[in-house]
């Protein structure tokens, strides 16, 4: 198990690193990419147990084949489930577009991650561009409203926490 953490932080600085390319594919794939490693270092509520970690996204979201892509990988014991939100459904991340809305329950142990924030509501993670590289930021409260935790690791990594 401390050699997958190892290997996964080592993707994850890869991936902090690496210049971004102009074509919209490799922004998605790059960004499906950070989402994954994001979840791998989140720590979710008990209650979540063992059913799939269920990644919410919107069929239209630019970022939707790409993270289609994870279907069925780990994150610790639980696979990767892709889905659009829906009732019934609970949403483990859920992708959201810039402008947003807050998710409307405290302690649902859903990570919002917005790509591309603007002025309001930018998530527990928000996806930003900075110097044509990808970067993160975290929001330590925001995270802690929905039940999350993140991994030392992952808060170093970030551009910005608060």
């Amino acid at each position: 198990m401390r050699s997958e953490w190892i290997a996964a932080a080592i993707v994850l600085a890869l991936l902090v690193a690496a210049p971004r390319g102009h074509a919209q594919t490799d922004d998605a794939v790059l960004k499906a990419a950070y989402i994954y490693n994001i979840a791998q270092f989140t720590t979710w509520p008990a209650t979540a147990g063992a059913r799939a970690l269920n990644v919410c996204v919107n069929n239209g979201h630019p970022l939707w084949e790409s993270l289609r892509a994870l279907h069925g990988k780990p994150v610790g014991e639980r696979k990767v489930a892709v889905v659009e939100p829906a009732a019934g459904i609970a949403c483990d991340v859920a992708v959201l577009r810039a402008g947003a809305a807050r998710p409307a329950a405290e302690g649902t142990g859903t990570l919002a991650i917005v790509d591309e924030p603007v002025n309001g509501y930018a998530g527990a993670v928000a996806l930003v561009e900075e110097d044509q590289h990808l970067r993160f930021d975290i929001d330590t409260k925001e995270a802690a409203r929905a039940g999350l935790r993140f991994s030392s690791r992952l808060l170093r990594l970030a551009r910005n926490v608060r």
